[in-house]
C-alpha cells in the first residue's frame, strides 16, 4: 500500500482515537531531568520527558526524536513525544521505541532539521516558520487566523486532505517525510507596560521569530517588530530593550517570562504551526507495516497536542492573573482586518501559500465554520 493511501486510512480513524483519549488516561508522566537551555522558538525550558518513557525492555528500532525546546509534562510536546512513543511501542510489541532529545540536545532547529536531511537524526517536532528557510511548502498553515485558533476546526482540515497533499511537496523538495501535523494553540501578547487595545501597539517593540510572515503581521497590527533570539528576551523585556513579545501562554508559564510581563493580549494571532516529521534513511529503514506504526504514532501525537494544549491554556491565563498581570482581549475582528493585506501580498508571491489559505477558506465555508 502506497503512503498516501496509509495516511488517508489512518486520518480516517483519527475522530475514534478522539474518543478514545476523551474516556482513557494519558501515558505517565516522564522522570524529570535537568533541563537544557534552548535556542529553539516554540518554547520553553522545564523538567523534560525521559528516554524511553520509562520503559525497561531496549526496543529492535530505536529512532531519536528532537525538538528545541526542554518542556515540562504540561506542555502539549512533551505529551505528543510521549503518546507517540506509547502508540509505537504498541503497535510493534515493544520492538519500535524513540529516544527524546529535548532541549536543543542535538542543536537548534535549523541544525535538526538540516541532519534529518542528512539522515544523522531520525525525527523531530519542528515549527514550520524554520522549514521555511527550507521551502515554503508549509508556510501557508501560518497565516494569520487561519482557523481563529480553533484547534477542533485546525485538525479537521488539515486531516481531510491538504495536509497529505503538502507533506508530498515537502518530501519532493526537502527530501524530509511528514508524519502529522501538531495542533498548536494561538500566540498571545505580553508585555512590561500597560496594554488595552490594537491602538497602543504604534511604539511598541515586539521580539518576533526571524519569520517574514510573523515580521509581516505584526508590522500591520502597528507594532514595531524585532527579531531576536528566544533565549534572549527574559533580560530584554527586563532592560527596556524590547516592549513586548508574543507566544503560547503555555509556554510563557513554564519559562517563567511573565516575570517581566505586567500584561497579555490574548489574541491567537498565529500558531508557528508545529509538524512530526522524519528522515527518509529512518523511513525507508522500516517495513510497510512498520511505517503504518509510525503513522498512527503521529495521529497520537498530534491528539496529545490538541488534548493537552485544550486543558492547559484557560489554566494558563488563570495562573498569569494570579501573578498580578492585567488581561485582555483584542478586538479579533480589526485585526483581522489589518492582516488582511499581508494574506493577500504572501498569497500573491506563493502558490504553495494561496493553495492551503484557498483550501482553509472553501473548507469553512463549504461546512459553514
Amino acid at each position: 500500500m502506497k503512503r498516501t493511501k496509509l495516511v488517508s486510512l489512518l486520518l480516517a480513524a483519527i475522530m475514534l482515537l478522539s474518543l478514545l483519549t476523551a474516556c482513557g488516561s494519558q501515558p505517565q508522566t516522564p522522570t524529570s531531568q535537568e533541563p537544557v537551555q534552548s535556542s529553539g522558538d516554540t518554547g520553553n525550558s522545564g523538567d523534560t520527558a525521559s528516554s524511553n518513557s520509562g520503559s525497561e525492555t531496549k526496543p529492535e528500532k530505536v529512532f531519536s526524536l528532537s525538538w528545541a525546546p526542554a518542556y515540562d509534562e504540561e506542555h502539549g510536546l512533551t505529551q505528543a513525544g510521549l503518546w507517540a512513543d506509547e502508540k509505537i511501542r504498541e503497535l510493534s510489541g515493544g520492538k519500535i521505541g524513540f529516544d527524546f532529545f529535548p532541549g536543543g540536545q542535538l542543536g537548534n532547529e535549523r541544525e535538526v532539521f538540516e541532519s534529518i536531511q542528512l539522515g544523522t537524526i531520525d525525527a523531530a517536532f519542528m515549527s514550520s516558520p524554520v522549514i521555511s528557510g527550507f521551502s515554503d511548502v508549509l508556510d501557508g498553515f501560518d497565516m494569520p487566523y487561519l482557523c481563529d485558533n480553533d484547534m477542533d476546526l485546525y485538525q479537521e482540515i488539515v486531516n481531510s486532505g491538504i495536509g497529505a497533499q503538502m507533506f508530498e511537496k515537502l518530501e519532493a523538495e526537502t527530501g524530509v517525510v511528514g508524519i502529522s501535523y501538531l495542533i498548536n494553540p494561538g500566540r498571545d501578547f505580553y508585555f512590561n507596560k500597560d496594554f488595552n487595545s490594537l491602538a497602543d501597539a504604534p511604539g511598541i517593540k515586539l521580539r518576533s521569530m526571524e519569520s517574514p510572515i510573523h515580521l509581516a503581521t505584526y508590522k500591520a497590527l502597528g507594532f514595531n517588530p524585532t527579531p531576536m533570539a528566544y533565549s534572549e528576551i527574559y533580560q530584554a523585556m527586563k532592560n527596556g530593550t524590547i516592549d513586548g513579545f508574543e507566544d503560547v501562554s503555555v509556554s510563557v508559564r513554564a519559562v517563567k517570562n511573565y516575570e517581566v510581563a505586567k500584561s497579555v493580549a490574548v489574541s491567537g494571532h498565529l500558531t508557528a504551526a508545529p509538524v512530526f516529521i522524519m528522515s527518509k534513511k529512518a523511513w525507508n529503514s522500516l517495513s510497510e507495516e512498520e511505517q503504518g506504526w509510525v503513522l498512527e504514532a503521529g495521529i497520537a501525537a498530534q491528539e496529545a497536542t490538541k488534548v493537552t494544549y485544550q486543558e492547559q491554556t484557560p489554566l494558563a491565563l488563570e495562573f498569569m492573573e494570579e501573578q498580578g498581570l492585567k488581561v485582555v482581549y483584542i478586538d479579533v475582528q480589526e485585526a483581522k482586518e489589518k492582516v488582511q493585506p499581508v494574506i493577500e501580498e504572501f498569497c500573491a508571491q506563493s502558490e504553495n501559500i494561496k493553495t492551503i489559505v484557498d483550501y482553509f477558506n472553501n473548507y469553512r465555508a463549504e461546512h459553514n465554520k
